[in-house]
């Protein structure tokens, strides 16, 4: 028996799918260990090897594919835990990381917090060289100016160093020259310079870029290597790849030279599997949303495609590498309940991840979270967690819930639970028009996809909240971005900077830069261990209006070369484009190319699922008893009928409220909603006809 293996560390739970040969899809889950993250992953791979009567290392020896999505690289952005980092940049440009592009998210804010550089000035040290705008050597490089900072790197104990010159996207032979001089002065310390993480246009984006790949190689590069060693040595044969923020993935080593490309690791294969699940169902417009122990991430899925942004910023810092459009707030089973200094209950950004975790587990855990509240609401069976495997102390859960949130509001423990149920309900809405009408795209006509551990019981709230009447319940909806990890090909971005207009572009030149950069990807893919007849090149251009400052990245025709009457249909693409995003266009006015990007993409196999037949069973046969829970509609308790979603097969249909249960997630259908069993094995909650979401 042969298999494919996805593991996605969460706040809270390690996930774990395993798809054998005929895509049966296994579902595993354990307590992430923030303390070190692969204790929790070799957890849930051991109780995988254990569900097949292997032992680990017949286990690990029988999968072809192995793929891990991570937050470490995000961790320790967030939590300012990156290694001491030093940057050598062209001397007089060294407040380039400080000064950013002078822009506010919030003109009106005059407190508005700006997160301070990665490397504090002092650490930011110029080097005499200079390039001109075309890349010609315009003053050559002081490498004694580069050994003295070396050696006052070395007595600051930096213990990462990025390098980031002027104009080194056209010619990079003083960054080059830079880096052997570190690595000679500094063995051991992690490089990273520009021109390999970010040959591109724009010197702060690109310095901002490189500081951050610095920033958390070092952390990435001892839990990588020290992970896939293990791993190999424990018995796997095949490569061990990683997800980056493009949905793609890529082997460790390209990860650990590309760190700031992993910061959006596991949300990131989640979208990937929501295109796969949209190809699969034939639902073509969605917004996923995924809800877990900590974040509640959500994507929105136009006509089976996902929007791809050429950079972005997390934590506050500029990160101009390709990733996919995921806005994330701090919503998931984890977010704490407060109180703040006017009386107000809110619920998050504050988690108690997985230790101590919600006060319902009985870890140490004394704030009461949403978990905490939907446990108190009868919407979680306190006997039935993680199938029974875990323990639930109710009884601590109340106590804490009384003494935190209901007494000091002055309600009962009921209205309490339901407060935190609601807002955290309103923060998840907020959170899906973000992507949706801020973007220009009406939620109504989206049905909602309910992902991760914790949203299935929120989703049909959400749902009447932004005004759509359908939410999907995949299979394997728990643990959907490790789901989606299998369903991910290799990928790897190259942009190259490349200036001209159309009218007025010389396709010789334009034409021998697509050449060179296709042939740079294509050999890195190959050494990612892609066969040729899996490989593809993608290419795609920044454009914008002439005087314009934001581009538009839009396609362009694939294996060929460039014609004059394909520049007429690049230009076509490019205002149809803009007149989508901005509402105009001017045909008239000359475009400007800014990048020229060709992304390497090598294919893997996908899981073929194939339809279900419907079941000899009644929809009655799937109740195992009935339990009460509170609902804000009633304005109290009601009994409803619990399911066994193992027992619900095709074509059944049930009527809210209800609760189906599985092993490792709870799906609630809400009051007006009702329920149905997919041919895909899916649950397809419905406003019930005649009823309003509003």
């Amino acid at each position: 028996m042969r298999y494919r293996i996805g593991v996605d560390i969460g706040g809270t739970f390690t996930d774990c799918v395993v798809i054998v040969e005929g895509g049966v899809i296994h579902t595993f889950k354990e307590l992430s260990t923030p303390e070190d993250q692969s204790i929790g992953l070799y957890n849930v791979i051991a109780k995988a090897a254990a569900f097949f009567g292997q032992d680990l290392r017949t286990f690990l020896g029988g999968a072809d594919l192995f793929v891990h999505g991570t937050t470490v690289a995000t961790n320790t952005l967030l939590t300012g835990t990156g290694a001491k980092t030093g940057l050598i940049l062209t001397k007089g440009f060294r407040d380039t990381l400080e000064m950013r592009r002078a822009h506010k998210d919030n003109i009106w804010d005059l407190f508005l917090h700006i997160a301070q550089p990665l490397v504090p000035r002092y650490l930011r040290r110029g080097v005499a060289e200079r390039l001109d705008y075309l890349g010609r050597e315009v003053t050559p490089l002081n490498e004694g100016e580069v050994r003295e900072i070396c050696a006052d790197f070395r007595k600051e104990g930096v213990t990462a160093v990025a390098i980031c010159t002027l104009f080194s996207y056209l010619n990079d032979s003083h960054e080059k020259r830079i880096r052997a001089i570190v690595e000679e002065e500094l063995p051991g310390v992690f490089v990273s310079h520009s021109s390999e993480v970010l040959p591109q246009i724009r010197e702060y984006e690109r310095q901002s870029t490189t500081v951050a790949n610095a920033y958390v190689g070092p952390k990435l590069t001892v839990y990588l290597t020290n992970l896939e060693q293990k791993l190999k040595g424990d018995g796997l044969e095949k490569a061990f790849y990683v997800v980056a923020s493009n949905g793609g993935m890529m082997t460790a080593d390209t990860a650990i030279r590309h760190a700031s490309a992993t910061l959006l690791s596991g949300p990131a294969a989640g979208a990937t599997g929501a295109i796969f699940f949209a190809n699969m169902t034939g639902a073509r417009n969605l917004i996923l949303m995924d809800m877990g122990g900590t974040s509640f991430d959500v994507t929105l899925i136009n006509d089976g495609t996902v929007t791809l942004s050429t950079e972005g910023e997390i934590a506050g810092y500029r990160v101009a590498k390709p990733m996919i459009d995921i806005h994330t707030i701090g919503a998931g089973g984890g977010s704490v309940a407060w109180i703040d200094q006017w009386g107000m209950l809110n619920v998050g950004p504050e988690s108690a991840y997985s230790y101590p975790g919600p006060v319902c587990y009985d870890r140490g855990g004394v704030k009461p979270t949403v978990t905490d509240a939907n446990l108190l609401l009868g919407y979680l069976n306190k006997d039935f967690f993680l199938g029974g495997e875990m323990k639930i102390n109710e009884e601590k859960c109340r106590q804490m819930m009384e003494e935190k949130i209901a007494a000091p509001m002055n309600m009962g423990l009921e209205k309490a639970a339901a407060g935190i149920f609601q807002i955290v309900n309103q923060n998840m809405a907020d959170a899906a028009k973000v992507v949706s009408v801020q973007k220009g795209y009406d939620p109504r006509e989206f049905a909602l996809v309910s992902a991760g551990g914790a949203c299935s019981i929120h989703a049909c709230k959400i749902a009447e909240e932004v005004g759509s009447d359908t939410v999907i319940v995949p299979m394997a909806a728990s643990v959907f971005c490790a789901l989606g990890m299998l369903e991910s090909d290799i990928r790897l971005d190259n942009v190259r900077s490349f200036t001209g207009t159309i009218p007025g572009l010389s396709l010789e030149d334009f034409n021998t830069c697509i050449a060179d950069t296709e042939k740079t990807a294509m050999e890195e893919l190959l050494k990612e261990g892609v066969e040729t007849k899996d490989a593809l090149l993608e290419r795609y251009l920044d454009m914008r209006y002439v005087g314009q400052h934001h581009e538009v990245t839009v396609p362009i025709p694939g294996g060929c070369v460039i014609t004059e009457g394909q520049l007429e249909e690049i230009a076509q693409v490019f205002h149809a484009a803009h007149k989508r995003l901005y509402s105009y266009d001017t045909p008239a006015t000359p475009l400007e190319i800014v990048n020229l990007r060709v992304t390497a993409v090598g294919t893997v196999p996908k899981t073929d699922l194939s339809r279900q037949a419907a079941g000899d069973l009644k929809v009655g046969d799937a109740v195992k008893n009935t339990r009460k829970l509170y609902f804000e509609e009633y304005g109290d308790w009601k009994d409803v009928p619990v399911y066994d979603r193992a027992l619900l097969t095709v074509g059944h249909r049930l009527q809210g409220p209800a609760v189906i249960e599985e092993r490792i997630t709870t799906i609630v259908v809400h009051p007006k909603w009702d329920a149905r069993i997919d041919e895909f094995g899916n649950v397809v909650m419905e406003i019930r006809k005649g009823a309003t979401n509003e």
